[in-house]
């Protein structure tokens, strides 16, 4: 029997900023905290995946940008003790600092999963921290040839260990949203208000500032005040604010924030839209954050589709399901209309135009659900879509690591061009 709400919390947690360049700052603080001193020099070696998703991105609470930048702030003001939120506390001081340290950034081309090697040298020798498999997941730290912490690497993420994937059914996993103990799902409502937190700060105008367009031109009479109007300006102005660099943390699930706003946020919006109970409004939202783990298990932690997208966006278009009554059987057309709709998004990297994609999403993520609940369905066996939506997901899976490779390296490359 799957312990689904264990899942769920060994998933959620709060993340300052965007999770890859969170952790890269992470492993920088971590290997500086294993020496001390004054610091010469900072090189940090990841996978691409790792580099591709921190090249663009805002670093929280300040207006800087991308790997080199996370690493230098990590070993010189993070706070390793804090996890993915590392970076509080950053100061101006902080970064003038940084502007001026030595950064060497490489990229580990034979590493496919998460991994970052900091190695910072300072007066009293070098301190090394390793990540792997998990943003926040310490395998190695060591203060020159005297290791601190060793552990063995394993083939399977902590995850995976707690879950066979392969046994999950998506009657499974509406099951359990429709019964289990509200009481259970306490750190479902955190989730809530923290991402509706985020999106009160992104709503000022951040980023792209895609919420206060969408206002702008419904104050012209071009939108009308719709569900869906409501859903993607609540989950766009989270997104700017979060990949803008606002210190502000999201609440992430499967080490993503974006991805936990995408299968949080427009499920809210639509509750308040029907004035769903809060009960039925967390129950949906759970029910989101499964679909959304189901999905990146096999489309991968750092994948070259847009996983926000395909994984948070299907969530949410599960959790809309819900909302609207459907069970298992509308829950699945839905998430096949999502594979069907949005495949071909790739992802380039976190920035201020995942918030665009966000918008895509939230609106792919309603269409889907509203199909679903009219009796519409794709095909079985079309393209993408298999006999079920779990072969769907399963699908994508390999549309994303055998199909997209050479695309996720020609981007890298394209990436690497710009330094």
């Amino acid at each position: 029997m799957v312990d689904f709400t264990q899942l769920l919390k060994s998933e959620i947690r709060p993340a300052l900023g965007v999770t890859e360049v969170g952790a890269i700052a992470l492993g920088a603080a971590r290997a500086y905290g294993a020496v001390g001193g004054t610091i010469l020099h900072v090189e940090v070696v990841m996978n691409g995946g790792m580099f591709k998703n921190g090249f663009s991105c805002g670093i929280p609470g300040t207006k800087e940008l991308g790997c080199e930048m996370a690493a230098a702030l990590g070993a010189i003001g993070g706070k390793w003790e804090l996890g993915l939120e590392c970076l509080k506390g950053i100061t101006e001081e902080h970064i003038e600092k940084a502007k001026a340290l030595p950064v060497e950034i490489l990229i580990a081309k034979e590493k496919e999963n998460i991994y970052i090697q900091a190695e910072v040298t300072t007066t009293r020798g070098m301190g090394i921290a390793r990540i792997e498999d998990i943003h926040d997941h310490f395998t190695y730290v060591a203060k020159d040839d005297q290791v601190i912490l060793r552990e063995e690497q394993k083939a399977k993420t902590k995850t995976k260990e707690l879950v066979d994937f392969d046994s999950i059914t998506i009657a499974d996993m509406v099951d359990y949203a429709s019964s289990v103990s509200i009481d259970e799902l306490y750190f479902v409502k955190d989730m809530i208000a923290m991402n509706c937190k985020l999106s009160q700060e992104g709503a000022t105008g951040a980023g792209l500032a895609i919420g206060t367009t969408l206002d702008a031109f419904r104050k012209k009479g071009v939108l009308g005040n719709d569900m869906i109007y409501e859903a993607q300006r609540l989950t766009c102005s989270a997104m700017d604010a979060r990949l803008a660099g606002l210190p502000f943390p999201a609440m992430s699930i499967v080490g993503s924030g974006s991805h936990g706003i995408i299968c949080s946020l427009p499920v809210v919006s639509y509750g308040g839209s029907v004035e769903a109970s809060e009960d039925d409004v967390i129950r949906a939202v759970a029910l989101s954050g499964l679909v959304t783990i189901y999905s990146k298990h096999y489309i991968g932690r750092l994948s070259s589709l847009c996983g926000c997208v395909l994984g948070g966006g299907s969530g949410a278009a599960a959790g809309l399901v819900y909302l609207m009554g459907g069970g298992a059987e509308e829950v699945s057309h839905a998430m096949n209309h999502m594979a069907a709709n949005l495949t071909g998004m790739i992802c380039d990297g976190g920035s201020t135009g995942c918030a665009l994609k966000a918008s895509a999403g939230v609106y792919s993520a309603f269409l889907s659900a509203m199909l679903a609940m009219n009796g519409t369905t794709i095909p079985k066996n079309f393209g993408v879509v298999g006999s079920s939506a779990e072969q769907t997901v399963k699908n994508l899976g390999r549309i994303s690591g055998e199909g997209m490779s050479p695309m996720d390296k020609t981007m890298i490359d394209i990436m690497q061009q710009k330094r």
